[in-house]
């Protein structure tokens, strides 16, 4: 059952930056009309005591027909950090993801299915599977969080109800560009996989750090680049797996990829570095793929 008592959304990551490392805070910001996670459509509801969140795709979150990996990741990060999170004296902190999409056109609907599978006291796992409405397998996500005790120095966690919630995920003010516009993910080197992102505030949460999908947004972005650079081809990202280093602080962000085989199917490791720090902040596996249209 989803506890009654929430953690409020837009407050879910202040005060996390000075004592959390490693790990990315779950559930990241969700700002009142400038935040570009805030605004991919996604939507929320309580069925049978289950939170759920559900997307109607929009060109702006595709890639070639395809929905974005970037975009499940946070929806995957959103309906099982929101359950997890149910104690008032602990942040709940994103350590790992892991993504894996079917190679197909987006749907009309995608809603979410979470399974706990562990919740212990120092770390919480869940698996996610996104359906479409008839409950056809679109993706499935792996996410792994850390528990870490509220300081008395660290503001209250607010609780909310869950009208509240749904109100933050009401799909209103979406997206007008494509996303990586939005973002102004800037390519570098295609063949290298080579791209910079600036940490502007619509980009950031509260704890003033790169937002978790933006995070996944630049990898994806770096692995499809490369891909589609080195065998000419539109290739979109289908897997990728991310591991929370380190929070980022003034940016900009910048990848590093390398190819790991001679397919646009082979892995793809790409590092995100935080160039203000020479810090690297983020390590993250990717596969691509070309998708028959």
């Amino acid at each position: 059952m989803f506890p009654l008592q929430l953690v409020a959304v837009e407050n879910l990551r202040v005060a996390s930056q000075a004592h959390v490392q490693p790990g990315e805070p779950m559930t990241d910001v969700l700002g009142e009309g400038v935040s570009v996670p805030g605004r991919l459509g996604v939507t929320s509801e309580f069925v049978d005591g289950e939170f759920r969140m559900h997307l109607r795709p929009r060109a702006e979150v595709l890639r070639h027909g395809v929905v974005r990996a970037s975009v499940l990741a946070f929806m995957i990060d959103a309906v099982a950090g929101i359950v997890l999170d149910d104690d008032p004296d602990e942040w709940t902190l994103t350590s790992d993801m892991s993504v894996r999409m079917r190679p197909q056109l987006a749907p009309e609907f995608i809603q979410t299915r979470s399974t706990i599978l562990r919740r212990g006291r120092r770390s919480a796992t869940a698996v996610v599977d996104l359906v479409t409405d008839e409950g056809d397998p679109v993706a499935v996500g792996a996410i792994g969080f850390a528990r870490v005790p509220r300081r008395a120095t660290d503001p209250p966690k607010p609780a909310v109800s869950p009208h509240r919630i749904q109100a933050l995920f009401d799909g209103s003010n979406a997206l007008t560009r494509p996303l990586r516009e939005e973002a102004a993910i800037i390519v570098l080197d295609p063949m290298q996989g080579l791209v910079e992102v600036q940490v502007t505030p619509e980009l950031r949460n509260p704890a003033g750090t790169l937002q978790g999908a933006m995070v996944a947004l630049v990898a994806e972005a770096a692995a499809e680049e490369l891909a589609s650079a080195r065998f000419e081809v539109d290739a979109v990202v289908t897997d990728l797996d991310l591991r929370y280093l380190a929070q980022t602080s003034d940016g900009p962000v910048r990848t590093r990829s390398k190819l790991l085989g001679n397919r646009v199917d082979s892995p793809i490791q790409v590092e995100l570095f935080d160039v203000s720090s020479d810090r690297l902040t983020t390590l993250v596996y990717a596969r691509t793929a070309v998708i028959s249209t």
